[in-house]
């Protein structure tokens, strides 16, 4: 167990290529290299903190800055290609040379990687009395190098930038729903009866002729009685 206080002489070396792919794989995201310093320091004395990157061709300018910004020094090398056209590149040779160069004036190692083949050099910085604090993610941290270590910190999630974009387009897409089963067509409905004639209400007074019943009830003068003959001649023929 390592005892932290504000007097030790601690330097921090960070494996980039390894907390890139591991913050990847582990959270599709990318390490808070700001948060993961001031972490590391708990404010303690700080005598280097470099970070080691690979250049790959693609503009990696702006990170390299915020690295320099954030209070790493930086060292970067191009990958090495083999005959078959492979590249490899790695600073495990690079970061083990300046963590023993460094060890006399250090007290505390804090070593950013979870590659396991650092097992050897933790054995050698306690030799040299220097003691080693690994961070590395849980998931992809190696077992070796975890029990070696004086101090293991886990890397979580409160020192990650989520990529929302990442997340979207590498999540396992989802099975699609199951079509619903078919439904069975309904009974023919009996055609509705077809309704009666409508018959219109028969108005009182109902008229014998077009133009007729026009007039209210009220207004209407019954007609004139016929008047019966006094002889089989009627006067009126007469005066024709």
């Amino acid at each position: 167990m390592s005892t932290l206080y504000p007097a030790q002489r601690v330097g921090v070396l960070v494996d980039v290529q390894n907390m890139f792919y591991s913050a990847y794989d582990c959270f599709r995201g990318r390490l808070n290299y700001k948060r993961l310093l001031d972490t590391a320091a708990a404010n303690r004395q700080i005598v280097r903190a470099i970070a080691y990157a690979m250049r790959d061709g693609n503009n990696q300018n702006s990170f390299f800055t915020m690295l320099r910004e954030v209070g790493f020094e930086l060292r970067t090398k191009e990958p090495r290609v083999r005959p078959d056209g492979t590249r490899k590149g790695a600073w495990d040779i690079g970061i083990t040379i300046d963590a023993l160069l460094l060890a006399p004036k250090l007290d505390v190692l804090v070593l950013v990687s979870g590659d396991g083949d650092f097992v050897e050099l933790v054995h050698a910085l306690r030799y040299l009395g220097v003691k080693t604090e690994v961070y590395a993610f849980e998931r992809s941290v190696g077992r070796e190098l975890r029990e070696a270590a004086d101090l293991f910190v886990p890397i979580g999630e409160e020192m990650i930038f989520r990529e929302a974009r990442a997340e979207t387009e590498e999540a396992p897409a989802e099975a699609p729903a199951a079509a619903p089963p078919p439904r069975r067509p309904a009974p023919a409905e009996a055609p509705a009866a077809a309704p009666p004639p409508l018959r219109r209400p028969t108005p009182a007074g109902r008229p014998s002729s077009f133009g007729a019943g026009i007039l209210d009830e009220s207004e209407r003068v019954a007609p004139p009685r016929p008047r019966a003959p006094e002889s089989l001649f009627d006067p009126a023929d007469d005066e024709e």
